[in-house]
């Protein structure tokens, strides 16, 4: 009992971080990518795992060694306008994100409870989450136990799918040893999708959620003589979220592949349910809505705590203004994503009014001469992805900050990062960069697409 107690007293924060990081775009990417590629890019989601694993360990021993804030170091090194911008723009990644979070949690308990309105689910959800803030003087530990039954829950949950689905197949071999080429041998398929791929790596090396690690380390209490606890828990952590990603991405690529073009709600649940029944819908859908509000109150408290540290109020997680600010990021999420649904509706509303029209004008020509049904894209699908993608614009800066602040000695009291250490931040930087650079240049027909300019 005793080695139980210790295990569970060296984990929290990057558990927290961990189901920040695997919501709503993280599932719908992993499983577009999977449908699309098949088991081809295994090897980029371990790799955006391993990027996220070492930054959150950098993080954690900035949070043991550091006696300020990210961005009150960011402005020592670089300027207090250059540390508020950093802060505007980690906060603008965290808004795009929760109107993610908010079409996530919309879209598993639709799934769940098909009768009752879309509408329904971000009001109530964002609501709860922000009772949930207000709800405790102290709310860390409360936080911290809810985030890591989330993230443990999700595991499961999608781990059985991808079991159910490996079962079904005949060719297990096969499958298997399709899994072990897509880990190992990095491949670029000729059509691949940019837009998809940048937002595969945003949505898993997340260096807005990296970078909460620090502040939620010093929630936590923790000092120099917890670097050990540290560094179990950002092993353990690390490990969880990037295999459920690869997890999800498995799935989708052992059921659904090949399949061209976008995966929707629909398929992803309506395939899962084909081959194993009601169950797997429960299952799936279960995981879904898990994966959405862990990063609702997760998401939300981390674009809170940076705009309160910009505004130099303390950046406190446990404090009022950053409870406000991350109730003000909850509240922006849900307004976009109702605008979102209402869109939806409203294009398919359009779509059938149109084809009912067609059908009218033409009841006696033969079904094979009638025109086809162009297929619409799933906008609440588009605009998790594109979501996803648009915040690595607002990374450069972020990773300018934090190649400058975690170089500086004087941040971990003297003790200068390895080299070895200092080649993988700008590394984890380069990535970054570039990954922002081509999300700018590919991503415009896809937000023409979601203001429907497209």
């Amino acid at each position: 009992m005793a080695k139980r107690r210790s295990l569970l007293t060296r984990i929290g924060p990057a558990f927290i971080v961990g189901a920040c990081v695997i919501g709503p775009g993280s599932v719908t990417l992993m499983s577009t990518t999977g449908a699309s590629y098949g088991y081809t890019m295994i090897w980029l989601s371990l790799l955006a795992g391993a990027l996220m694993a070492g930054f959150l360990a950098l993080f954690m021993r900035l949070g043991i060694y550091s006696d300020d804030t990210f961005l009150t170091m960011t402005a020592n090194r670089l300027g207090r306008p250059f540390a508020v911008l950093c802060g505007l723009t980690v906060f603008m990644v965290s808004a795009a994100f929760q109107f993610g979070n908010s079409l996530g949690v919309t879209a598993g308990m639709e799934a769940l409870f098909g009768g009752v309105p879309q509408y329904v689910w971000p009001v109530v959800f964002t609501l709860a989450a922000i009772v949930f803030l207000f709800s405790f003087k102290t709310f860390y530990f409360a936080l911290e136990k809810m985030m890591t039954f989330f993230l443990i829950f999700m595991a499961l949950a999608f781990l059985v799918n991808l079991v159910w689905a490996i079962l079904a197949k005949p060719d297990r071999l096969e499958v298997f040893w399709g899994i072990l080429h897509g880990a190992f041998v990095p491949t670029l398929p000729a059509n691949v999708n940019w837009v998809v791929i940048c937002g595969l790596v945003g949505t898993t090396f997340c260096i807005s959620a990296a970078i909460f690690q620090a502040y939620l380390v010093k929630a936590k209490g923790w000092t120099e003589d917890d670097l050990a606890s540290g560094i179990v828990d950002t092993v353990m952590a690390s490990v969880m979220l990037t295999l459920v990603g690869a997890i999800i991405m498995m799935t989708a690529a052992t059921v659904l592949y090949p399949h061209s073009g976008r995966v929707d709600f629909g398929i992803m649940i309506g395939s899962l349910e084909k081959v194993f029944g009601p169950y797997a819908k429960i299952v799936f859908s279960v995981g879904f809505w898990a994966a959405a509000f862990s990063s609702f109150i997760a998401n939300s408290l981390t674009g809170g705590v940076i705009i309160n540290d910009t505004l130099r109020l303390g950046g406190k997680l446990e404090s009022t203004p950053t409870k406000i600010f991350a109730s003000c990021v909850l509240l922006v999420g849900m307004s976009t994503s109702l605008a979102i649904i209402h869109t939806a509706e409203q294009n398919k509303n359009a779509q059938q009014t149109a084809a009912t029209a067609a059908t009218d004008k033409q009841p006696d020509q033969p079904d094979a001469a009638r025109p086809e049904k162009t297929k619409k894209t799933d906008l609440k699908v588009a605009a998790i992805l594109v979501g996803q993608a648009s915040t690595m614009l607002a990374v450069p800066l972020a990773a300018i900050a934090v190649v400058a602040v975690l170089f500086d000695r004087r941040n971990a009291k003297g003790r200068p990062l390895p080299l070895a250490a200092k080649a993988f931040v700008l590394f984890g930087a380069v990535v970054l960069l570039g990954i922002a650079t081509v999300t700018y240049l590919k991503i415009k027909p896809e937000l023409l697409e979601i203001l429907g300019l497209g």
